[in-house]
C-alpha cells in the first residue's frame, strides 16, 4: 500500500520540477515608436519592448505657462519624449527655412560630401535679394551644407537641388519622399529652400525632422551649433566669411544646434536643441510664426526649468 502511494507522489514531483525549468518567460511591457501613424501605433503596442517608465521631469501646477507671440510653439524633453509645452503644435503652416534641415539630410543621403559642385546661374541671386554664392566657382557639398545650415544660403540650397537635377534627380521629391519614410504626414514640400510659403509642415512633424536628424547626422549639429564658418572655394577664387542667423548662439548655454527661417508668410521660425543646464538631458524648442522667435525660444526654455522638476 505505501509504495502505491511513493509511485503516484514522484511522478507529481517531476512533473512539478519539469514546469518550472520550462515556464516561459514573462511578457516584457510594450509601446510605440514614436512618430508612426495611429493605426501603426496600435499594431506596434503588441510588439516592441519598452525600458522602465521616467516619471522626471514632474510638472509643478503652480508655475503659470509662458506667454508667446508665437502662432505655434512645442517643447519638448527627449529623453522620455515628454511633451512640456504645446501651442497648435498640430497646425499645418509655412515653416521657411527650417526647411534646410529636410534639404541637409537628403544632400547626406545623396551625395559624398567631399564631391565638388560647380555653381550655375540657376543658384546664385535666387531669392532676388542676397547674394552668397558666384556663377562658376567650385565648392564642396560639405561646405554648400554648412553655408545652407549656418548663414541660411538659400543660393546654397538650390546649389544642391541643381546638383542633383544635373545627376536626373529631382531633389524636391527626394525632400517629400524622405518626409513620408520619416512619419512627417502633415508637411509638403515645394523647394529646397523654404522660400515658398504655399509649402507647409507642423512642429510636431518637425520634432520627427529633429530626432532622425539627431540620429542619423550627429555631423550635422556641430555645424548647426557654430557661430561662423569660413569657406573657401575649391578653385581657390572667393573665400567666404560664414555668420550664423541664429542670434541664440553664444548667448544660450549648452546648445546642440538649431536652424533658424524667416519669410512674409512664415513669419520668425526657430528650431533650437539643448541640453538642460541641470543635467544631461536634451530639449527641443520649436517656434513657427513669431515676430521674436528669440525672445519666445528663450522664455520658453527658462519657464521649462522653473515649471517642473528635474530630479
Amino acid at each position: 500500500m505505501r509504495q502505491a502511494l511513493i509511485i503516484p507522489l514522484l511522478i507529481l514531483a517531476g512533473l512539478a520540477v519539469f514546469g518550472l525549468i520550462h515556464r516561459p518567460p514573462a511578457p516584457a511591457p510594450y509601446s510605440y515608436i514614436s512618430g508612426a501613424s495611429p493605426a501603426l501605433q496600435a499594431a506596434q503596442a503588441y510588439l516592441l519592448p519598452v525600458s522602465a517608465p521616467s516619471y522626471a521631469p514632474i510638472r509643478d501646477t503652480t508655475v503659470a505657462d509662458p506667454v508667446l507671440d508665437a502662432d505655434v510653439a512645442l517643447l519638448v524633453h527627449l529623453d522620455s519624449g515628454r511633451v512640456l509645452f504645446d501651442k497648435n503644435a498640430d497646425a499645418q503652416v509655412p515653416i521657411a527655412s527650417l526647411t534646410k534641415l529636410l534639404s541637409a539630410l537628403v544632400a547626406e543621403d545623396l551625395f559624398d560630401r567631399a564631391e565638388v559642385v560647380t555653381i550655375a546661374s540657376g543658384s546664385v541671386r535666387v531669392d532676388g535679394e542676397r547674394q552668397t554664392l558666384y556663377l562658376d566657382e567650385r565648392l564642396t557639398v560639405n561646405d554648400l551644407v554648412g553655408m545652407m545650415l549656418v548663414e541660411s544660403s538659400n543660393d546654397a540650397a538650390y546649389a544642391l537641388a541643381d546638383y542633383a537635377k544635373a545627376r536626373g534627380i529631382d531633389f524636391v521629391g527626394r525632400m517629400n519622399a524622405k518626409a513620408a519614410y520619416l512619419g512627417m504626414e502633415n508637411c509638403h514640400f515645394t523647394d529646397p529652400a523654404g522660400l515658398d510659403d504655399t509649402a507647409y509642415c507642423t512642429a510636431d512633424d518637425l520634432l520627427r525632422l529633429v530626432r532622425a536628424a539627431l540620429r542619423t547626422a550627429p555631423q550635422l549639429w556641430p555645424i548647426m551649433s557654430a557661430p561662423s564658418l569660413t569657406v573657401h572655394s575649391a578653385d581657390g577664387r572667393f573665400v567666404h566669411e560664414v555668420k550664423s542667423t541664429d542670434e541664440l548662439i553664444g548667448k544660450v548655454a549648452n546648445i546642440v544646434g538649431g536652424k533658424t527661417g524667416n519669410t512674409d508668410g512664415a513669419g520668425g521660425c526657430l528650431i533650437l536643441v539643448v541640453k538642460s543646464p541641470t543635467n544631461d538631458d536634451t530639449l527641443v524648442s520649436i517656434v513657427l510664426g513669431s515676430r521674436q522667435r528669440f525672445l519666445d525660444t528663450e522664455t520658453l526654455l527658462a519657464w521649462a526649468q522653473s515649471a517642473y522638476r528635474w530630479q
